[in-house]
């Protein structure tokens, strides 16, 4: 999981955020510039999956009682149906165009968490899962049925440092591409804009820790 806090700021007080950070972070700050793929999944994954366990299930039954096994079938059919119209998935595929060989990276974030513990924190907490992988995982994930709902370019710097916990601070600005996969040609979706995210990776033993160093830091970015 994750501890997030997020905002804007207008691109002409970038240069002074930035002064700031350098003071606050007291660690030079890299460049940024990804290339993010948003891919969803539709039901159809889920159907598949629920279609070969029921005959999976409706041949080791036949073997049993053939009568049995038909009548189970139609009716776990009728169940997954309905259970898999709302299934879906999202992942993000990250690549770093500031690497000599641009490196990729596959992101699962979830939901945020809930609660009596998250109405006593200031910061959103939720599940993130990610993993280094190879420049072919774009193809894979084509393979397995995902389909490409849209893509981003973040362009900007951030900042990695310890302070009660690993905070990293991304200054960016949000483009979008006019042609599929066209980086160069990237137009700002908000011209003007930037946004600001002060993210620390967390556990569930110590989230709350985690969430109060990111809390106390992001006290000094407050207008």
């Amino acid at each position: 999981m994750e501890c997030v806090v997020q905002g804007i700021i207008e691109t002409q007080h970038v240069e002074a955020l930035e002064i700031l950070l350098q003071g606050l972070c007291g660690v030079q700050r890299e460049r940024l510039r990804i290339h993010e793929i948003c891919l969803k999944s539709g039901p159809h994954l889920a159907v598949k999956s629920a279609y070969e366990m029921n005959c999976t299930e409706k041949e080791e039954k036949k073997k049993e009682s053939p009568s049995e096994a038909e009548s189970a079938y139609e009716m776990n059919s009728s169940e997954n149906r309905e259970n898999s119209i709302s299934v879906t998935s999202e992942v993000r595929l990250l690549c770093d165009l500031e690497q000599a060989e641009p490196s990729w990276t596959v992101r699962h974030v979830g939901g945020a968490m809930r609660g009596a513990g998250a109405e006593q924190i200031s910061v959103l907490v939720r599940s993130m899962v990610e993993s280094k992988t190879s420049k072919n995982v774009l193809r894979l994930f084509y393979t397995l049925g995902y389909k490409l709902d849209h893509e981003l370019l973040r362009v900007g710097f951030s900042f990695n440092f310890y302070r009660g916990a690993q905070i990293t601070v991304t200054v960016s600005s949000i483009n979008k591409m006019l042609k599929l996969h066209a980086t160069d040609e990237a137009v700002p979706v908000t011209p003007g804009i930037q946004m600001v995210e002060v993210t620390a990776p967390a556990v569930a033993e110590t989230y709350t820790e985690v969430a109060a160093a990111v809390s106390s830091f992001c006290e000094y970015l407050a207008p």
